[in-house]
Formats: structure tokens, sequence, C-alpha cells
């Protein structure tokens, strides 16, 4: 029993940390003026991918799962509307489930980077199908183009700073939770 509570209280304070650093990583590239360089709205380059899909492979699905879902709430508590909530919500689902069907690919069909950039295009689908919803206009999905190839910029940056950071950190505290 005692040995389950370890495993347990281990289990919230990595996801408490990696929820942490997400939050950090998405407020961290709100104020840094990046989003200036990307001249399109509603693009945003989605650096907490890396700590989400970290946390989905040094922890477990369950814990990137919380991460993914309590991210967003997190942003709109401290920095966004609820306009923006309901995008990243929508966004960070779809991402969330490409991560998970993917990862059982990693290293036979796709490298982080082919990851990254499935779940990004994921989180762009979201984003415009939350955007439909919200404004009741299918012409939003013309968007999706633009976005696919946004996405697959973002996706190639994020995916390799993963390959930087996954296995240093997978070496360095093994699998955690």
């Amino acid at each position: 029993m005692l040995q389950d509570s370890r495993i347990s209280v281990k289990r919230v304070i990595m996801g408490s940390v990696f929820l942490a650093v997400s939050v950090i990583i998405s407020i961290a590239e709100s104020v840094s003026g990046l989003n200036a360089l990307i001249p399109i709205p509603g693009v945003k380059l989605g650096l907490c991918n890396v700590a989400i899909t970290a946390c989905l492979y040094v922890c477990s699905v369950r814990i990137a799962f919380f991460v993914a879902l309590l991210r967003p709430l997190f942003m709109f508590l401290f920095w966004s509307n609820p306009v923006s909530l309901a995008m990243s919500f929508c966004g960070g689902i779809m991402a969330y489930i490409s991560l998970v069907f993917t990862k059982k690919l990693y290293g036979k069909v796709f490298s982080f980077c082919g990851i990254s950039c499935i779940s990004a295009l994921f989180h762009s689908a979201g984003q415009i199908l939350a955007a439909m919803l919200l404004m009741g206009d299918g012409a939003l999905l013309g968007y999706f183009p633009l976005f696919a190839a946004c996405s697959s910029v973002a996706g190639t940056f994020c995916g390799a700073v993963m390959n930087i950071v996954i296995p240093r950190l997978e070496k360095a505290v093994g699998r955690m939770c």
C-alpha cells in the first residue's frame, strides 16, 4: 500500500511539473514577441507541445492527458479570454489524441519531427473546428491549407527541440511515472 501511494504522489508531482513548464512556456511564447514574426493571426509556434510530448514519453498517457487538458484552463485563468480557451482546448485535445496514436510509431515510422508535425496539424484542425462552431461559419475551413503549411514549419521546429530534450530527459531520469 505504501509503495502505491509513493507512486501516486510521484505521478502528481511530475504531472504538476510538466503542467507548470507547459504554462510557463506558453506565457513566455506569448510575451516574447515570437508571434510578431508570424504575420498570420492565430498562428503560434506551439512550444508548449514540447512539454506535453515529453510528459507523454517520460511519464504516461494519463498524466499527459491531464497536462493537455489543464494547460488551456490555466492559461485562461492567468492570461487569455474565453475564445482563446475554446480554441486552445479544442486544438490541444486534438493534438494530444494524435500524439497518443503516433507514439506507437515513434522510431519505426516517425521521428519526433514527424510526430510533432502531425500533432501541429491536428492542433490547427481542432482550432479551425472550434472557430467554425463559435462563429457558425463553415467558410473558415478555407484557412486550413494555410494553417497546415504553418503547422509543418512549427512542427518541424518543435520536433527538432523534442529530438534534443526528450532523449536527454529519459536518460537523466528514466521513466518517471
